[in-house]
């Protein structure tokens, strides 16, 4: 087996499909359909069963995966230190974070890193907060930041920042009046929107009139910012527009509902200088310029 081999597991089993598979990996539909009849005669067994919904891996083939993971994981490894033997300040760092961390932090903190260390590379995956924590648990990356702890316990993590959650809306409004008032709401973590749903329903006693519904945290942001209705927003977004009311979630005992940003990771996988040195420069940068409370309106 050699590294496309591998991948090919991981692909059919993500796409479900033998073209996209194909063109994930920039090889013909005949080249794939090819290599994994030669794997099915090396393993002698029958990875992929295909039917009119697509391609699928059989119990053998799913045992098979599983060995590709590791094993793409671990080659991941080896070129991570060979690079760091090469050069002491050449790298490879893999970061997972939420998207609101994702574009309004990491961008600069990057770019202050990459300042001192030129030579390292950085991959990025954008994903919610619960994702984050998967991904860390299976050592898919060296960092994560996440938005809440979401349960991490299999390593380190240090606390950034805190911030709050905002009713935001251009127009002025009083609490009161937001059961009478057009809502536009986002997709999000489970765990967020429970959070979410529990302080409308100890507030009011009737559900939102949720006007528009979208995928995305900055296209809420958008939404509401052009004045299509109020959102619940993190209050990082508040000092964008300065003129917009807003007013800041509190929990029955009437104290600001708190979401706490952490940095996590394990000290095993921090296997080369380059990474220790990202993690100290993490753990010592000035978060206070981030989700930080500015221009408040309402109280």
């Amino acid at each position: 087996m050699n590294t496309r081999d591998l991948l090919i597991l991981k692909y059919l089993k993500e796409f479900k499909n033998i073209t996209k598979t194909a063109n994930a990996l920039f090889i013909s539909q005949p080249a794939l359909t090819t290599r994994i009849k030669q794997l099915e005669i090396e393993f002698n067994t029958i990875l992929v069963h295909r039917d009119n919904k697509g391609a699928f891996l059989t119990p053998t083939g799913i045992e098979l995966l599983k060995f590709s993971e590791i094993a793409l994981h671990e080659l991941d490894q080896l070129k991570d230190r060979i690079r760091s033997i090469d050069d002491a300040e050449a790298g490879h760092i893999k970061i997972a974070a939420p998207n609101i961390i994702s574009l309004y932090y990491l961008p600069q903190l990057i770019k202050n890193f990459k300042i001192l260390y030129p030579k390292v590379k950085f991959s990025i995956t954008m994903a919610p907060s619960s994702q984050v924590s998967k991904l860390m648990h299976k050592d898919s990356c060296h960092f994560g930041f996440l938005r809440d702890d979401f349960g991490w316990d299999k390593g380190e993590k240090k606390l950034l920042n805190v911030n709050y959650i905002s009713i935001v809306s251009t127009l002025p409004f009083e609490i009161k009046d937001l059961v009478h008032m057009k809502r536009v709401d986002y997709t999000t973590d489970t765990y967020y929107q429970k959070m979410l749903d529990l302080w409308w329903r100890n507030t009011f006693n009737c559900e939102p009139k949720i006007d528009i519904m979208v995928n995305s945290l900055d296209l809420c942001k958008e939404m509401v910012y052009s004045g299509l209705g109020f959102g619940i927003l993190p209050s990082v977004f508040l000092p964008e527009i300065p003129t917009a009311y807003h007013y800041i979630l509190k929990d029955p005992q009437n104290k600001p509902i708190e979401r706490k940003t952490w940095f996590i990771y394990k000290k095993e996988l921090l296997t080369n200088q380059i990474l220790i040195e990202f993690k100290n420069f993490v753990e010592n940068h000035n978060f206070s310029n981030f989700l930080n409370l500015r221009g408040q309106k309402t109280e």
